[in-house]
């Protein structure tokens, strides 16, 4: 009897190394539980216990609730990036929402459940006396737990009947956006929602939890494609990889961060359980990275030449060690951390800060007092990861770009993070003297170094195009490019107009008060300068392509109004005798001796605005110079070219006609 071999190919099936995920994750969460205290120790000290099935159901029931929801996004992902055809999606985009339509339906009975499970725990009593009363209505409707549960439930329904319905693509990029939502309430409710940075410490958990559930998830979906023999496995796999890198960084970098707030010295990290379940968690990274070098390097080749065993059995030992992972992340949110999540008595000074309170200024301290902003430190690094890859790419394919654009770039990327994570952030929301620095920089010159750099371009030359009748990346660029919307903000009137107002009408209005009382709209404030100033001197001096430029003395004039009417606004501010956030600087008077009167301060911010705007605006008129000189230098050689041709034309027809009567005469002769 002969005996048939497996064959080379073959894989387990998805069953088998999705099951063994699944165990894998629960064994790694119960294990955590156990040495953290998570499955002992009630969510609230002094309160009643819960019970075991709220100690232990709650993890597991948030296990799963985390696991649908990155194979959820990583569905939704596969039909984004499936071909498409005029617009309609195919068969394997269809399916694979189908798909997702049955991980939206467990997402949403898992959420149920923790939402459930989560009231128990936060009263401290068993499921069946928590609903009891109006507990339910109150905590669903008022407690910030409640309510982000109750709202993931509420999505991940709206997507079950969308995900079956949808048949174009414009519908499988906004259902992925609801997927993604989804997790949005999850970081708004983890360790990092309390306690000093709690801002930045809410947007790297967020960060990190999307990142960890595109690279998840995204991996699953590629798997469950290659089991269902998708015939663009090649195309998908090779999307996945470099997605699956940047997720990777990022969830390095955001889990970086999150532990800044979280140890207060490095020993904390192996003497807590807290700091020894994480640092199992960065071995398990650290081992999901080499699995992704290995994949880069052996797999992708192996798929091109049609072998898809050879993914799905190494995706089947990477998923399992995501699953591990995912298990240890999950009863970390429920240990305690080594830093009490908010001090026991917090000062009305340290409250409005949302940090301790600083010591005097001295330009050591400048440097030194480092701001651990999420936003603008992971931002920065994925601004020069991004330009950095496309180097990359420009390179391995023997094309150049120049070193100048290259160092514009990195420059301006590197002025961004200086004042916006060194002491320049941390003496900023004190004083307004320092914070005007931040402004000036963020909006004269950052954005002359950054549009300099041509990221727009360097994108448009890295990517290349589409198959025909798909939609790329290169594609949607060029699309955004050519919008009404880049028509309407790079319009010189425009962009004038928001650079020159934008400044008076945050600060001689109530916004910017508000804006520094709250931590995000200090975030939107240094964004919109980042911004407007961006689309200013694009407009200005920029190499990325864009609808229509106004011609070179035109935006010599344009320059000179927008640098004027900054420096007016420097001096009105110097000359006003209104206090600026009067009410708000007073407050942390109160608490902080040291600050200089607010007056004086106010008056040291406009000479500030007054004054910096001198070198960034001849910089600028420098570069408008060259870019003319070049500009006509262009011009006049292919002037030079066409007269050229022209005379060449005119020379052979004049040869020619010399030949014909040069033929004529000898014929009639």
């Amino acid at each position: 009897m002969t005996t048939l071999k497996a064959p080379v190919d073959s894989a387990p099936p998805t069953r088998q190394w999705g099951g063994a995920a699944v165990g894998g994750a629960l064994v790694a969460l119960m294990a955590a539980l156990y040495l953290g205290g998570g499955g002992t120790t009630p969510a609230v000290a002094g309160l009643g216990d819960p019970g075991g099935l709220t100690r232990w159901g709650l993890p597991t029931a948030q296990l799963i609730l985390d696991g649908s929801a990155a194979v959820l996004i990583g569905l939704l992902g596969l039909a984004v990036v499936l071909p498409v055809q005029r617009g309609e999606l195919g068969g394997d985009a269809l399916r694979a929402l189908r798909a997702a339509s049955w991980a939206a339906l467990v997402l949403a009975a898992a959420a149920t459940v923790v939402h459930l499970l989560t009231l128990s725990d936060l009263i401290g009593r068993p499921l069946g006396e928590a609903l009891a009363g109006e507990a339910f209505w109150s905590y669903t409707g008022s407690v910030i737990q409640g309510q982000a549960y109750a709202s993931i439930v509420v999505l991940a329904l709206t997507i079950i009947p969308a995900a079956r319905l949808t048949l174009g693509h414009g519908g499988s990029i906004a259902l992925m956006c609801l997927g993604v939502a989804t997790l949005v309430p999850l970081g708004l409710i983890g360790h990092s929602s309390s306690g000093d940075y709690h801002y930045s410490a809410t947007i790297s958990l967020l960060t990190h939890l999307i990142a960890m559930a595109v690279w998840v998830g995204g991996l699953i979906a590629v798997a469950w494609y290659a089991g269902q023999r998708g015939r663009e496995l090649p195309r998908v796999a090779r999307a996945f990889s470099a997605t699956a890198l940047g997720a990777y960084v990022m969830v390095a970098a955001s889990g970086v961060l999150n532990a800044w707030v979280r140890f207060s010295s490095v020993t904390e990290l192996f003497t807590s359980a807290y700091g020894l379940i994480m640092m199992v968690k960065v071995a398990a990274l650290v081992a999901l990275g080499f699995f992704g070098a290995a994949h880069r390097r052996r797999t992708l080749p192996l798929i091109e030449s049609g072998r898809r065993g050879a993914f799905r059995r190494l995706a089947a030992g990477e998923i399992l060690l995501m699953a591990v992972t995912t298990g240890l992340a999950v009863a970390l949110s429920r240990t305690e951390p080594p830093v009490p999540e908010a001090p026991e008595v917090v000062s009305p000074t340290r409250d409005l800060l949302g940090y301790e309170p600083p010591p005097e200024l001295s330009f050591t301290r400048l440097l030194t007092e480092i701001y651990p902003s999420a936003l603008f430190s992971i931002g920065c690094l994925a601004a020069v990861l991004l330009y950095a890859g496309g180097l990359w790419r420009l390179r391995r394919r023997g094309d150049r770009w120049p070193i100048g654009r290259t160092v514009a770039w990195m420059s301006g990327v590197a002025t961004i993070a200086f004042v916006s994570l060194s002491g320049l952030q941390t003496y900023g929301m004190t004083m307004m003297s320092v914070h005007m620095v931040q402004h000036m920089t963020l909006m004269m010159v950052s954005p002359v170094l950054l549009v300099l750099g041509g990221p727009v371009t360097l994108a448009l030359r890295a990517i290349g195009p589409a198959r025909r009748g798909d939609t790329g990346p290169r594609e949607m660029i060029m699309s955004a490019i050519n919008s009404r919307a880049v028509r309407l903000l790079t319009h010189p009137l425009v962009s004038l107009t928001l650079f020159a107002t934008g400044s008076f009408m945050v600060y001689f209005t109530g916004l910017f008060e508000s804006a520094m009382r709250e931590h995000a709209g200090h975030l939107l404030m240094s964004v919109h300068f980042l911004l407007v100033g961006y689309l200013f001197f694009e407009m200005l001096i920029g190499i990325d392509p864009l609808p229509k430029r106004p011609p070179f003395p035109a935006r010599l004039v344009l320059h000179l109004l927008g640098v004027a009417l900054h420096a007016f606004f420097g001096l009105a501010m110097m000359e006003s005798s209104r206090l600026i956030a009067g009410d708000y600087y007073r407050d942390l008077s109160e608490g902080i001796g040291w600050l200089p009167n607010t007056l004086d301060d106010q008056i040291l911010a406009g000479q500030i605005t007054w004054g910096s705007g001198e070198l960034p605006g001849v910089a600028v008129i420098v570069i408008l110079f060259v870019q003319w000189y070049r500009s006509d230098e262009r011009a006049a050689r292919r002037f030079d070219r066409r007269e050229g041709e022209a005379e060449a034309e005119r020379a052979a027809y004049n040869d020619y006609l010399a030949k014909l009567d040069a033929d004529s005469r000898r014929g009639g002769g």
